[in-house]
């Protein structure tokens, strides 16, 4: 009997350590470079058709947050985790033009952004499927978002808005290479499928998110 006892607390004991060999946490905080899909908007009333286009460039940000990461072989792992990111746009110019049912321009405008640019703040939660080769990872996965806040900053000026559109979803794949004392370096990009712009706009503006970090796997 006491045989018996022994045996079960050694196999309990060595499934309680591959278990915590499994298990990981950890934090990590890097910079985004953002920017937003921006394709031409057109509508047209009484023979009227007015055009809108903006230039938007790479905003820089930065991201910080905390996941969990779960190793089902020494070879495949899968990671969760909570993060806030700073993303956005720069916005490099907006033109407003509208041609009359001839093709004759009627009004024109032309905004040139030199400091302005469109902050969106979100707390996104990134699913990661991770493949190790020798502490070189590559990884796809999927990104949920919410919306935070918008903002837009003009002349040093900013101004808070509220969005419409809350939830965000996108695609993502980057790579990541770990170091024995579990320090580990990543980069990912992440491809947005939500359309994040108001109903009433018409437009089609989608999260581009190119993301550097640093983090450390407890």
């Amino acid at each position: 009997m006491k045989r018996i006892v022994t045996t079960i607390a050694v196999a309990i004991a060595t499934i309680c350590a591959v278990n915590a060999q499994e298990l990981k946490f950890g934090a990590k905080a890097g910079l985004n470079f953002s920017t937003l899909s921006s394709p031409e908007v057109k509508l047209t009333e009484n023979g009227y058709t007015t055009t809108y286009k903006t230039d938007l460039g790479f905003r820089t940000g930065f991201h910080f947050g905390a996941f969990v990461e779960y190793g089902f072989t020494d070879q495949l792992f899968v990671e969760a985790g909570i993060a806030y990111s700073s993303q956005g746009a720069k916005l490099n110019s907006a033109e407003t033009k509208t041609v009359n049912r001839w093709g004759n321009i009627v009004e024109s405008s032309k905004f040139e952004g030199k400091d302005a640019s469109i902050i969106l703040n979100q707390v996104n939660i990134p699913i990661w499927v991770k493949y190790d080769i020798a502490g070189f990872r590559p990884k796809a996965g999927l990104n949920l978002g919410y919306l935070a806040n918008v903002k837009t900053k003009e002349n040093g000026k900013t101004e808070s808005q509220d969005p419409e559109k809350r939830f965000d979803f996108g695609l993502g794949i980057g790579a990541e290479y770990n170091l024995p004392m579990g320090l580990f370096f990543d980069a990912n990009f992440t491809l947005g499928l939500t359309n994040l712009a108001a109903k009433h706009s018409k437009a089609d503006i989608k999260n581009r998110v190119i993301q550097i970090g640093v983090g450390y796997k407890f």
